[in-house]
């Protein structure tokens, strides 16, 4: 995302941007907890988990290198609502949220890209709500590992049974059923804590039609 920015703009911020490893299954906001920092991937995948009492999560978000986490900052917000966390590992640059906050105000690039995405996520959220009511888990399974390969350099991801079923709001059984058939149909490889896509125009084929509904503006920006 920061590549949309003029030279000059990326200079403004280069001197508070730091690198940082994105750890899979570690946590980049806890829910309720103050935005200290805002992360821009340039590889792997954040996942937006939205907390429903102590124990229970689904997830209603993902971003890779297309965008961003902390958009809270930007509308005036200082708390995450939701916990974010790594589903795929990969590397970031991270900001201060007071310095990103500053250059937002500035107008110019930054704050259009910001908008940009931040209208993409809001899309996204409200088709994945819509997907997650409506569509039998087969076809949702189908339609999340899309979206993380659109995101990832590898057909292969690291994903347990019980990250899947946060991900997509049932239980484990139904997650290993509905993986289960479309290892069955030759679609993917599923093994414990992995699977492998073996046929995206198939998987394609397979998932619900959410899948090509929220196109992102910023869609040039993915593999």
């Amino acid at each position: 995302m920061l590549s949309q920015l003029s030279p000059a703009d990326y200079a403004r911020l280069l001197p508070d941007l730091e690198p940082i490893p994105l750890v899979f299954n570690s946590v980049i906001y806890k829910w309720n907890a103050p935005i200290d920092y805002v992360y821009f991937p340039e590889s792997g995948v954040l996942s937006m988990l939205a907390v429903i009492g102590e124990d229970t999560r689904v997830e209603v978000g993902l971003t890779g290198r297309e965008g961003f986490a902390g958009m809270p900052v930007f509308l005036g917000v200082a708390k995450s609502s939701n916990q974010i966390i790594v589903q795929a590992e990969g590397a970031a640059m991270r900001i201060r949220a007071e310095p990103a906050l500053a250059e937002f105000r500035r107008g110019g690039a930054f704050h259009d890209a910001i908008l940009g995405f931040t209208h993409d996520l809001f899309l996204q959220v409200s088709q994945t709500t819509s997907c997650n009511r409506y569509h039998p888990v087969e076809e949702r399974l189908a339609r999340w590992l899309l979206m993380m390969h659109d995101r990832v350099a590898s057909d292969t991801m690291q994903l347990t049974q019980g990250f899947l079923s946060w991900m997509l709001g049932v239980r484990n059984q139904a997650v290993s059923l509905a993986a289960i058939n479309l290892q069955n149909a030759g679609l993917i490889e599923y093994s414990r804590g992995n699977i492998q896509i073996l046929d995206e125009p198939g998987l394609e084929a397979a998932c619900c039609s959410c899948y090509g509904i929220p196109k992102p503006a910023a869609s040039a920006l993915l593999p």
